[in-house]
């Protein structure tokens, strides 16, 4: 029987954290890449008058959550996962009057590291898009870089609410012993 790698053990535990709220895929392909995990969720609002036939107006916020992982992460492969991020806007994203928002999360997880440049990129990266003037909704980015290596989690200002969200403990999934640092900037 195979030991799983650390990486392998951090997607599970992140599965199982989304898996309450998001509809989860494992190594599914979007726009011709192939990622470890992809995670959805879409809640829809309304407001109706007495009877819910009766709709005043509604709204639909969606969050998508794409993990891929990789041995060590350098600012060429961060930059290539960036762009294609923002690629990815206008073929997940369905601008409608009823669309407010789509939040794109990026996870990048290193089992041997992130180099220096890689995590001042992801740190820096900025990618928002607004749909007919806002009228339509809008789609923000998020990126995050985890290196389980030395236990950080790196991330974009978008991504700083977040991050939270991708620390997980180092020994077993507890909450005991040692924890994934954030890194503040």
């Amino acid at each position: 029987m195979e030991l799983p790698t650390p990486r392998a053990e951090y997607i599970d535990v992140l599965a199982k954290r989304l898996s309450r709220y998001y509809d989860l895929a494992w190594d599914e392909e979007v726009a011709g890449r192939r990622l470890d995990l992809v995670a959805r969720f879409k809640v829809r609002n309304e407001k109706y008058f007495f009877v819910k036939s009766l709709t005043l107006f509604a709204y639909e916020n969606h969050d998508i959550v794409l993990v891929e992982g990789g041995e060590k992460l350098d600012r060429a492969e961060a930059e290539g996962f960036g762009a294609y991020l923002k690629t990815l806007v206008p073929l997940l994203v369905e601008p409608s009057e009823e669309h407010m928002s789509t939040t794109l999360t990026g996870v990048l997880v290193a089992e041997e590291g992130v180099t220096e440049e890689a995590r001042t990129f992801v740190e820096g990266f900025r990618h928002s898009r607004g749909f007919k003037w806002l009228l339509e909704g809008w789609c923000d980015v998020r990126l995050l870089a985890v290196d389980l290596a030395a236990g950080r989690v790196y991330s974009n200002k978008a991504a700083r609410a977040v991050r939270e969200a991708y620390r997980v403990p180092a020994e077993g999934g507890r909450a005991q012993g040692t924890c994934l640092q954030l890194e503040d900037k």
